[in-house]
């Protein structure tokens, strides 16, 4: 269907917002881009932004929609209905949840010869919105000729694709195994904590990346530094905590790295700290980046692609949310016990090596997208 019919697939992703945008919804859909060779797809994103206009970028075809207002994570656009109703594609592939483009779906009727979601997460947080559309949402997924999740975990846990497991095919986040540190600036952060063990953390400071968590739980862990980086909503209410708690010498907020920075500070770490504490959080990409450094984790028991990625005494120490004891003794632990936490970096280093690492990821996407047209 696409222009270069006879020797082309063209697929194309729709979700509620795309590059430049940043999240983890939008660096799966980068990665499908990415996988797919330019002579053997034609590739096209629909998405919704008030800021940026359409384009092409990095030979992905970028459709952008108006919206006129979000509501439960949810971008209402009459435009996106009107673009998807133009669709003729070989492959439309929709990134869920987003509901509003389900409906969109449904009401544009668009051309394609094979439907594919990819099923990102439960509908977290918004249940007494979106629970009227779930009769909807189950037809949506009856016509999926495949349905894309990041770890086997979400299909054994979501009670929503539990009679479409047949239909489930894993396919993780990737990451390349190869990365660069300045070892002046790694030397730098070691010895600027020198005596410390030192934690590490990455993200938006929202209420469901957990840090406050993790802030309580640094009052009762001694000899270790955490560093925490990124910014947010919460950021003052964080810096707030660490002056009534005279955690300045246990808390250090690093505020918004640079990308070129990021492997420094994963590689001068010793602990990578994971508290997230709902399933809005999917996977953790961050998780795969901070292994790759061979640095063990700690998260949270969310039963989802966050416990695919790091395992439970093997690559790390997982924890129920919100459980401020358990976090604590989990980081006294690997603290306190050098040749457990070495192993577990190893095993972590190990686990992204088999799993993650962007070739095989790549090959699984190529082969999830050929078929006989």
């Amino acid at each position: 269907m696409g222009n270069n019919e006879n020797t082309k697939i063209k697929v194309t992703q729709i979700f509620r917002y795309a590059y430049p945008h940043i999240g983890g919804v939008e660096a799966v859909i980068n990665q499908i881009n990415n996988s797919m060779p330019n002579e053997e797809f034609e590739k096209e994103v629909l998405c919704c932004s008030n800021i940026d206009k359409s384009s092409v970028e990095n030979d992905v075809k970028y459709t952008r929609a108006k919206y006129l207002f979000e509501f439960a994570s949810n971008n209402i656009s009459p435009q996106l209905i009107w673009n998807l109703s133009k669709v003729k594609t070989d492959i439309l592939h929709m990134h869920m949840p987003f509901i509003f483009g389900m409906i969109a779906f449904f009401i544009a009727r668009p051309k394609y010869r094979k439907l594919y979601v990819t099923y990102h997460s439960d509908i977290v947080g918004f249940d007494k919105y979106m629970k009227y559309f779930w009769w909807l949402y189950r037809i949506f997924l009856r016509k999926a000729d495949k349905i894309h999740v990041l770890s086997p975990n979400i299909i054994h846990n979501s009670q929503m694709l539990e009679e479409f497991a047949d239909k489930c095919v894993v396919v993780p986040q990737g990451i390349s195994l190869n990365y660069t540190v300045n070892n002046n600036k790694v030397n730098e952060i070691r010895e600027k904590f020198k005596g410390k063990k030192i934690l590490f953390s990455l993200g938006r400071h929202v209420k469901y990346k957990g840090f406050i968590y993790g802030l309580k739980a640094m009052k009762n862990v001694e000899n270790a530094i955490w560093l925490l980086a990124g910014s947010g909503p919460l950021t003052e209410s964080f810096k707030q905590y660490i002056e009534e708690n005279n955690l300045q010498e246990k808390v250090v907020l690093v505020g918004r790295l640079p990308d070129e920075e990021l492997d420094n500070y994963y590689e001068a770490c010793d602990i990578y700290l994971f508290p997230s504490v709902t399933r809005v959080e999917a996977f953790g990409i961050v998780q795969i980046e901070a292994m790759r450094h061979s640095k063990p984790v700690i998260n949270t028991w969310l039963k989802n692609g966050v416990n695919y990625v790091s395992v439970d005494k093997e690559t790390g120490l997982t924890v129920e949310p919100k459980n401020v004891k358990q976090l604590t003794n989990a980081i006294n632990e690997l603290i306190n016990n050098d040749e457990l936490r070495l192993q577990y970096g190893r095993n972590a280093r190990k686990r992204v090596e088999e799993l993650f690492e962007f070739g095989k990821v790549k090959e699984k996407y190529k082969e999830l997208y050929r078929y006989e047209k």
